[in-house]
């Protein structure tokens, strides 16, 4: 039990740093991908962590590619290193939620102030807070 609550109280940190990070200059640092890969050795299931490494962020990648913006190289290996951590079945999970949350926060925003819908924002925020509730959950 202690151990999930360090590597909880970790990894809340690093995901606050990267939301903040993302919402000041719109990028992830690659020091924040390493860090978490770092955490995530701690009790370490290492063919799931392995799988969910090399599998959720190929969405994230392939949306890069197809829409050629919004989504960028950070978010891809933020979700990456991600699926490390929580695994192939809780980072889709965590995708799932995060991607919910970031579509209806901005739909709400850009309905409230009338905006134009094409603006970026930064992604990680939500990312985020899918994985930390993914970590307490499941």
């Amino acid at each position: 039990m202690e151990i999930f609550i360090l590597k909880g109280i970790l990894y809340a940190l690093i995901l606050a740093y990267a939301s903040f990070y993302d919402i000041k200059t719109k990028t992830i640092p690659d020091k924040v991908h390493i860090v978490i890969v770092i955490v995530a050795l701690i009790n370490l299931n290492s063919l799931n962590s392995i799988i969910g490494l090399l599998l959720v962020p190929i969405p994230f990648f392939i949306t890069a590619l197809i829409k050629g913006g919004g989504i960028g190289g950070g978010d891809v290996k933020f979700m990456g290193a991600n699926g490390f951590f929580l695994g192939v079945k809780g980072g889709f999970i965590a995708s799932i939620i995060g991607l919910t949350l970031a579509v209806v926060a901005n739909f709400i925003y850009y309905k409230i102030k009338k905006k134009d819908k094409n603006i970026s924002f930064p992604l990680a925020p939500y990312l985020s807070i899918g994985c930390f509730l993914t970590y307490l959950l499941f």
